[in-house]
């Protein structure tokens, strides 16, 4: 979330002088109207910077950093420009023929922020985990989601629901069979959201894998604590009834 508003605030701090520094006409333009107002122009570059919470510097040459003036707005040196415009040609293909097909309506729209929500990579968060775990191991992993939720918690660019570490420790136990791992980031769904009965079930389930009996029944206990009259938890205690 701060890096959200940090990029908002440096992109209303930066549209004045974007404004002075762009031309009147343009060169090169492939997939944007040949016709574009530079109030539409401008709009539309803002737009793409904020859903992706990058800067113009990113896509643009610039020869001296932070002077407008330097920017070369034509050159296709830089790769993510190129990624832009077939980024824009897609959303024009899914808005004029797809959506419409699928829907039957006309009056909604994908945009840029429908699925990057202001991060440059659109990764789920759980994806996004499971690649950091599986190169970098599951401490690695763990500060991912920690330093994440600190940024971006509150913002709608990551799912931080419950559900998300549960899929994370689900696939880690049953994809990869690192069981430790899984446990971990159940735990780490327990410190964050305490009141979550299913992560309970979980960790009876990982204890019931290892035979411990008595651990799994201490779970399913803290389990029906919090949702009495949970279905899953009621038959699970009920087979370790003697």
């Amino acid at each position: 979330m701060k890096i959200f508003a940090l990029s908002l605030a440096l992109l209303a701090l930066l549209a004045a002088g974007a404004s002075a520094q762009v031309p009147d006409t343009y060169t090169n333009l492939k997939v944007l109207p040949q016709d574009i107002g530079k109030r539409e122009l401008l709009g539309t570059m803002k737009s793409f910077s904020a859903a992706l919470g990058m800067r113009c510097s990113d896509c643009h040459v610039q020869k001296i950093p932070g002077d407008f003036s330097s920017f070369d707005w034509s050159s296709d040196e830089k790769p993510y420009k190129e990624i832009a415009r077939g980024m824009i040609t897609m959303t024009k293909e899914i808005n004029s023929n797809l959506l419409p097909a699928a829907t039957g309506e006309h009056d909604f729209q994908v945009r840029c922020v429908t699925c990057h929500r202001g991060v440059e990579n659109p990764r789920t968060l759980d994806n996004l985990l499971l690649k950091t775990i599986s190169k970098d191991g599951i401490e690695s992993g763990e500060t991912k989601y920690r330093d994440l939720r600190e940024n971006y918690y509150g913002s709608g660019s990551y799912d931080f629901t419950p559900m998300t570490l549960a899929t994370v420790a689900e696939t880690l136990a049953q994809t990869t069979g690192d069981m430790s791992g899984a446990r971990r980031m159940v735990e780490l769904n327990l410190e964050m959201n305490p009141d979550h009965a299913d992560s309970y079930l979980m960790l009876a389930q990982f204890d019931l894998a290892a035979g411990d009996k008595d651990a799994a029944r201490v779970n399913i206990d803290k389990a029906l604590a919090i949702v009495p009259d949970h279905g899953h938890a009621q038959r699970m205690l009920q087979l370790l009834e003697p």
